[in-house]
């Protein structure tokens, strides 16, 4: 495991605040280097999956401390020995043996063709590099088995038993403290434009992430206007108010939305059948001349309804009922008055005495 203070252990110790898709990403930065376009790819799903996205199967791998190069315990060295029993690595003859020199420093030559960069893949994917490349079986043969090799080393100067290495993405635990540089993993000081003269293995593991985060937010903003594209007009210009029923139906639309009510409201009743035809008719009209229509309509029936409105606060109940009183109060004094009247004055010779002709003379 990389120790805390090492670059890989940093960038592991922050990866664990990062999203999945990111921490994925970095598992492929450090184990090829660089990402491809279908890692690429895959991301933009891990990344759409991770906000949401239903119906994606694919699953993030996070960067872990079986991803990062290994670190020896104080004062042990890891030293490769030899490279035996290779099978599977391109054209490589079986029963060889290639020895290293523990102490010292071991030079493989020869002319093109005769292995040298087979014995390289092999310690590229066994150990660590920043460019593990991939193995390339025998041309020849129709049914290539997977690379695989037997690897001898020592561990503090002592030997160990030789490991049974078999072709995997991530490097052999054993060897993960062993560094592979070639000329592919320099392209990254050489091609790349860098402000520092070195720089350590693995502080170009940020640079490759963000160059990831801005490939998806490209791939991201043209899936989205592509969508925007295809967006249907009546949602990109409703002609439907936000406050009406069928506007906070649509605005509130989710797959598992109930479409009851909104077909519901599809359906147009006699009458709305009929305020519609209305419209179409007063649409068809000259414009401004039937708007003028309309709002001296709108303004009658408004006064209408002011006039209503007082009269309704001026006649509630209890104005009813005092009036109603006073009514038949006045009923019954009008006949007390004329049986008096008639009493007083039956029996005069002049016609209507008493009554209200006469009492106004």
């Amino acid at each position: 495991m990389a120790t805390t203070g090492s670059v890989f252990g940093i960038i592991l110790q922050w990866s664990l605040t990062r999203p999945h898709w990111q921490r994925d990403a970095l598992r492929r930065i450090v184990a090829h280097g660089t990402l491809d376009a279908d890692d690429l790819g895959e991301l933009v799903l891990l990344c759409k999956k991770g906000c949401g996205s239903p119906g994606l199967a694919i699953v993030a791998v996070p960067l872990s401390a079986e991803h990062v190069p290994g670190a020896a315990a104080a004062g042990e060295t890891v030293a490769l020995t030899a490279i035996s029993d290779v099978v599977g690595v391109n054209k490589l003859a079986p029963g060889q043996e290639l020895p290293f020199q523990v102490d010292g420093i071991t030079v493989v030559y020869g002319d093109n063709g005769v292995g040298k960069s087979g014995y390289a893949r092999i310690l590229k994917r066994a150990c660590r590099s920043r460019f593990p490349g991939r193995i390339l079986p025998n041309a020849f043969e129709t049914a290539a088995a997977a690379g695989s090799a037997t690897i001898g080393c020592t561990v503090g100067g002592s030997p160990v038993p030789a490991l049974c290495w078999t072709d995997a993405v991530s490097p052999h635990p054993a060897l993960a403290s062993i560094s592979v540089f070639d000329r592919e993993c320099g392209a990254v000081h050489v091609r790349e434009t860098n402000e520092v003269a070195f720089r350590p293995f693995g502080l170009d593991i940020p640079d490759e992430l963000a160059g990831a985060c801005q490939s998806l937010r490209t791939a991201l903003s043209a899936e989205q206007a592509t969508l925007e594209r295809s967006r249907d007009e009546a949602f990109a210009k409703p002609a439907f108010g936000a406050a009406t029923g069928t506007g906070r139906l649509l605005g509130a639309l989710a797959p598992d939305t109930d479409l009851g009510p909104l077909e519901h409201l599809a359906v147009l009743s006699d009458d709305e059948r009929s305020r519609l035809r209305r419209l179409d008719a007063d649409l068809a009209r000259e414009p401004v001349r039937a708007s003028a229509e309309q709002r001296e309509l709108a303004k009658s029936l408004r006064r209408l309804a002011e006039d209503v409105g007082k009269v309704m606060s001026a006649t509630d109940d209890a104005t009813l009922g005092r009036l109603a009183t006073l009514a038949g109060e006045a009923r019954a004094q009008r006949a007390a008055a004329t049986l008096a009247a008639e009493r007083a004055f039956g029996g005069t010779a002049l016609r209507g005495v008493g009554e209200a002709t006469w009492r106004a003379l």
